[in-house]
């Protein structure tokens, strides 16, 4: 009777285990920079101006040189992109990585098929010069007046 008892509460452990990894996995929250801004590298021009949404979702406008934030869940998205040009919609699949917590992706990247259209946004600190030169070196006295 104990070992059925030992048993059944291990198998609770286990599947509220399997649980919360799935549940982290599939629903993981993340950031989404959509950015339509031109490619200097590549010489390719944004769109004037489009209307994207993602999984269905509410959408934007963006104009070129736009850039907004989304706010997702999971790791497998659908996009789709409408132009003011008349030109037919452009709709697609992409998946973000579990690991990082913010992405941006190039729109004008994605519609010409450049690889990577996805990858890992990293705030840059505008003041760490600023900040840098106000620490002390380690071999300079340091009085607390």
């Amino acid at each position: 009777m104990k070992r059925r008892r030992l048993a059944i509460r291990l198998a609770l452990v286990l599947v509220w285990f399997l649980l919360g990894a799935a549940l982290f996995v599939f629903h993981r929250g993340h950031s989404l920079l959509v950015d339509n801004h031109n490619l200097q590298d590549e010489g390719i021009r944004a769109p004037d101006l489009i209307t994207v949404s993602i999984d269905g979702g509410y959408p934007l406008e963006f104009f070129r040189g736009d850039r907004d934030r989304y706010s997702l869940g999971g790791t497998n998205h659908r996009i789709r992109i409408e132009f003011s040009d008349g030109r037919a919609p452009f709709e697609g699949a992409f998946k973000l990585p579990i690991k990082d917590d913010m992405y941006i992706l190039s729109v004008p990247k994605m519609i010409n098929g450049i690889e990577p259209f996805v990858e890992v946004f990293h705030i840059v600190q505008e003041n760490r010069a600023r900040a840098e030169e106000e620490i002390p070196a380690a071999d300079e006295p340091f009085f607390i007046e």
